[in-house]
């Protein structure tokens, strides 16, 4: 009878206990995009960093798991989202790799498990951070070939906004303009 109570004891304690499971998606990941451009991301509890190299620039959002989803909002003054509050769905996942889909875009991220991690976000000094993980994310990026993998047709809209012209004003009477009617 002592053994049925200590035995009844220990499974109310250890179901009792506090088992806060992690999302799949934590942890750091990269990819090569399908335009040739390197990608990484850091996914926290708090928040999803994201570095590329086709910007200079660290994009940061903050990250809230409901029911097993990754909630991607922005923060005050940060990166604009195409969707704020976007849900990621987990699709699928493996020990090594990972495939995310944004509900707002229909968009699939399939990430590989990153070997490295970032350092962690230093509030005392920013701008020293910012520089150092730009710095290291460069580093990684220059050892790593991503082919650019678009065919002729998606690779025809890939162009500089400088290569556009501006039209001027004074021009602009010049032009002849066809009506469209129905």
């Amino acid at each position: 009878m002592k053994h049925i109570k200590l035995t009844f004891v220990l499974l109310l304690f250890f179901n009792c206990q506090n088992s806060k499971e992690e999302h799949v998606a934590i942890g750091t990941w990269n990819k090569c995009d399908k335009d040739g451009s390197y990608i990484e991301w850091k996914i926290t509890n708090q928040y999803m960093l994201i570095l590329t190299t086709r910007s200079n620039e660290i994009f940061l959002f903050k990250n809230n798991i409901i029911n097993n989803n990754l909630v991607l909002s922005e923060f005050k003054n940060g990166t604009r989202l195409v969707g704020n509050n976007d849900t990621v769905v987990t699709v699928r996942r493996s020990k090594n790799k990972i495939i995310l889909r944004s509900r707002f875009t229909g968009d699939y991220s399939e990430l590989n498990k990153a070997e490295f991690d970032f350092e962690p976000i230093d509030s005392t000094n920013l701008e020293l951070w910012r520089k150092n993980i730009l710095s290291e994310f460069n580093r990684r990026a220059s050892n790593v070939i991503c082919t650019d993998t678009r065919n002729k047709d998606e690779k025809r809209y890939d162009f500089e906004v400088e290569n556009i012209g501006e039209l001027e004003m004074d021009k602009l009477d010049k032009i002849k303009i066809d009506s469209i009617e129905n």
